[in-house]
């Protein structure tokens, strides 16, 4: 590969003032690489950005530190657990509390208050079915201020970690693009696996040495045991942003009923979409059998992503369009009303559903 090109000048709405207190093309840039890659070093993103090592992680710990980015562990797709959404009519002026409660679940990875009859979604996902049937059957419908709940089973992840911005060159893609992965090992998740993915839930970009420290082991062990995980398939990164500092103004959450194609087929075409955010295939909550939720720089941008999936597949019916008023959880991010991190209730998998 040859060398990569400089940043080039690119179009995005930015919101806010650029400088010190804000998000300016630079930011997006190292945004939208980190996205692509979330554990680059700072080294190889001033080199495709054009900037200096020292200069990318600056802007890094800034974004960091003002909760406008953050870098998380997240589940591979081989990581055996179990995923649900979750969706709640709440009483008159009920709705942020029980958000509030709803978010401080660390089987609750995500929470969104909209739009419409059913004004709560949440994401959900637990160690096995017996615990994620508790926490749907037992312990959020014991929520104070809920009128009527329902759930569906997500049966296939079609998206969630990777998400694009725009901000970078086809070349400056392909140079912070990962290569892909070795041949895949069985491996069973135990006690430190689970100990290394909750440190780097606080962190997904924290160094070896940091990570042994956090956890008690060896700089050596962390290394390989990290190395295990991600070559297996049990533990992947995310890079997440205040979507609203790089112009994505609008959140959206679409039901869907697909009949006359694959389930499958449809997903792949959705995750293909920029706006896209989360895609799922749900089963059990009703005649829907597909979730998506989609990130817009204004509302009327709706009807042409919708236009354009009716016309590749006219069979899809819509039955459900709702808007996100308020983002209170976001992959174990708690979320202030800017969009920006404030708080963290780390996705646990496995955690107790008893509070202490």
């Amino acid at each position: 590969m040859g060398q990569p090109r400089p940043l080039k000048r690119v179009t995005i709405l930015i919101v806010g003032v650029a400088g010190t207190d804000g998000v300016d093309e630079l930011d997006v840039a190292l945004l939208d690489a980190l996205h692509v890659n979330p554990q680059v070093s700072f080294e190889e993103l001033g080199r495709v950005l054009d900037i200096s090592p020292v200069t990318a992680a600056r802007r890094w710990r800034r974004l960091v530190s003002t909760g406008r980015a953050w870098v998380s562990s997240a589940i591979g797709p081989r990581l055996p657990v179990k995923a649900a959404l979750f969706e709640a009519e709440c009483q008159p002026g009920a709705a942020q509390s029980v958000a509030t409660e709803f978010a401080t679940r660390p089987q609750v990875f995500s929470v969104n208050i909209t739009t419409g009859k059913d004004n709560i979604y949440a994401l959900l996902v637990a160690a096995d079915q017996p615990l994620l049937s508790e926490l749907i059957v037992d312990v959020l419908p014991a929520v104070p201020g809920l009128l009527r709940v329902q759930s569906a089973l997500i049966t296939e992840l079609f998206s969630g970690t990777r998400w694009r911005l725009g901000g970078l060159s086809p070349d400056q893609v392909r140079a912070v693009t990962p290569e892909p992965g070795t041949t895949a090992q069985v491996h069973e998740f135990d006690e430190f696996d689970r100990e290394l993915f909750l440190a780097l839930q606080r962190d997904g970009r924290l160094s070896c040495r940091d990570l042994a420290a956090t956890v008690g082991q060896s700089e050596s062990a962390v290394r390989r045991r990290l190395g295990l995980l991600t070559r297996s398939g049990v533990l992947a990164f995310r890079t997440d942003f205040a979507r609203v500092e790089v112009g994505w103004l609008t959140g959206v959450a679409v039901k869907l009923r697909v009949s006359g194609s694959p389930v499958e087929a449809v997903g792949r075409t959705l995750v293909q979409y920029p706006e896209t955010r989360f895609c799922a295939a749900t089963v059990g909550g009703g005649a829907a059998n597909m979730f998506v939720t989609m990130q817009l720089h204004e509302l009327a941008a709706l009807d042409a992503v919708i236009c354009r999936l009716l016309a590749e597949y006219p069979a899809v019916a819509v039955l459900d369009r709702r808007v996100v008023l308020r983002s209170v959880k976001s992959w174990g991010r708690l979320l202030g009303p800017d969009g920006h991190a404030r708080d963290i209730v780390p996705v646990d998998p496995w955690a107790s559903l008893t509070k202490s």
